[in-house]
């Protein structure tokens, strides 16, 4: 795997992690706004906007996650070329 299709696909997976989440926040928020108010120790519960405060929660956590599962693809797919090129050289030319 070269840098750049790496640095892709944690960027990718970041970016669509991202939108799913701040989807997901944005529909929780907006369906059911009473979920946060349950789901979180707040202060000031009053002044929440469950919508603002779903897409926030939801763009952060998706991200957080899309970085995390990016690195795992990477690190998995990059250690799997590793093996199959060392398996490829100690079965065929010696050089």
């Amino acid at each position: 795997m070269t840098l750049f299709k790496a640095l892709a696909t944690v960027a990718g997976t970041a970016i669509g992690f991202g939108i799913a989440g701040t989807g997901i926040g944005a529909l929780l928020g907006h369906f059911t706004p009473g979920f946060f108010r349950h789901q979180f120790a707040l202060r000031d519960v009053e002044n929440l906007d469950p919508l603002e405060f779903g897409i926030g929660i939801g763009l952060v956590n998706g991200l957080t996650w899309g970085l995390v599962i990016g690195v795992l693809v990477v690190g998995v797919v990059s250690w799997r070329e590793t093996r199959m090129s060392r398996k490829g050289r100690a079965v065929g030319d010696h050089a």
